[in-house]
C-alpha cells in the first residue's frame, strides 16, 4: 500500500497531462508547451510573474524548430504579454498559438504576435482595447475602458448640445481627471501599435497594410462595445488573421480538449491560480497545499 496515496495521486494527474502534451507532440511534430489560468481563483491575470516560470519552459526545450503556446487565459499586462512573445520566439524558429477555449485581451495580444493561431470550434480570442484601472474614493478600483473615459466627454457635449443644464455638465467636468485621459489616449495607442507592429513582422509580414486595418479593429471598442466580446474562428478569419480551424473530430482536438478539462481540474482541485506546463516539466503558481478545499477562491 502506498504511504502517500494523496501524493500519488497527484503526480499521476501531472504525468497524465504531460503525456498528453506529448502525445500532442507527435501530433503536431513541434514542441508544445502550456500556459493555464484558472478562471476561479485571483490574481489570475498575465501579470510580472509569467515570465519567470515560462523562462523555465523555455530553457528545459531549448531551441527549437517549431513551437506551439497552448493558452487559456483571460489577460492581463500588455507590456508582460509582448515579453512573453518575445521570449517565445527567442526560442523557435516557428511559433504557433493554440487556444483550447479563452485567450482574451492580453492573451490575444501573444496570440497574434505568433505566426498562426489554432482554435477549435469554442475557442475564441477577443478585442485588445485597453482598460484602465479607475480608483473611486472609498478606495474600491475597477477597470474602465480608455476609450469610454475618452468618450465620456463627446457625450457631455451632446448633452449640453440637446438642452440638460450646463451647471450640472460642469459639475460633472470638475470630477474629469484630465491625466486619465492623457493615460486612456496612450493606451489605445500602444494597443494598436503593438498590433501593428508584430502583425506586420510575422504574420501579415506580406501585407502590412492589412496588419494595419486589423490592428485597428482589435483596438477599437466602438465597433465590438464589449471588452469581453467573443471573437471565434470565423471571426478571426474574417478579420484577416491567420487561423487554423482544429475540427472537433480530429484526434488534436480531443488531446487538447481533455489536456484543457484536466488543468482544470488541476487548477481547482490544487488552489492554483496558474499553471505552466511542458511534457517534463510541471510548475504551479499560487499553489495552496496546506489548506482545505474550500467554494470560495483565494483572493489576494
Amino acid at each position: 500500500m502506498a504511504k502517500a496515496p494523496m501524493a500519488s495521486i497527484l503526480q499521476e494527474s501531472d504525468t497524465k497531462r504531460r503525456e498528453l502534451l506529448a502525445k500532442m507532440e507527435k501530433i503536431t511534430n513541434s514542441r508544445v508547451i502550456s500556459y493555464a489560468a484558472n478562471p476561479n481563483a485571483s490574481p489570475n491575470m498575465i501579470d510580472h510573474n509569467d515570465p519567470v516560470f515560462l523562462n523555465d519552459l523555455l530553457a528545459s526545450c531549448g531551441k527549437v524548430k517549431k513551437l506551439d503556446l497552448i493558452i487559456d487565459s483571460p489577460g492581463g499586462e500588455p507590456n508582460v504579454a509582448e515579453k512573453i512573445a518575445i521570449m517565445c520566439r527567442e526560442y523557435c524558429d516557428q511559433f504557433r498559438v493554440i487556444v483550447p477555449n479563452n485567450a482574451k485581451s492580453a492573451a490575444t495580444m501573444i496570440a497574434i504576435a505568433s505566426d498562426e493561431i489554432m482554435m477549435g470550434y469554442i475557442s475564441e480570442i477577443g478585442p485588445i482595447d485597453p482598460q484602465i484601472r479607475v480608483v473611486a474614493p472609498n478606495g474600491q478600483f475597477s477597470y474602465v475602458p480608455a476609450q469610454s473615459i475618452i468618450d465620456s466627454i463627446g457625450l457631455l457635449n451632446d448633452a449640453m448640445q440637446q438642452g440638460i443644464d450646463p451647471r450640472c455638465i460642469i459639475a460633472i467636468l470638475q470630477k474629469v481627471d484630465p491625466p486619465l485621459l492623457d493615460i486612456a489616449n496612450k493606451a489605445i495607442a500602444f494597443s494598436k501599435q503593438f498590433a501593428a507592429e508584430w502583425l506586420s513582422k510575422h504574420m501579415l509580414k506580406d501585407n502590412p497594410e492589412k496588419a494595419k486595418k486589423i490592428a485597428a479593429q482589435l483596438s477599437d471598442n466602438r465597433k465590438w462595445l464589449s471588452h469581453g466580446k467573443r471573437i471565434g474562428y470565423a471571426e478571426a478569419k474574417e478579420l484577416g488573421l491567420k487561423v487554423t480551424l482544429i475540427p472537433k473530430d480530429d484526434p488534436l482536438w480531443e488531446v487538447l480538449w481533455e489536456y484543457y478539462s484536466r488543468c482544470q481540474i488541476h487548477l481547482n482541485s490544487r488552489l492554483s491560480q496558474k499553471l505552466y506546463e511542458t511534457r517534463d516539466l510541471t510548475l504551479n503558481f499560487g499553489l495552496t497545499v496546506a489548506r482545505p478545499p474550500s467554494p470560495v477562491p483565494p483572493q489576494q
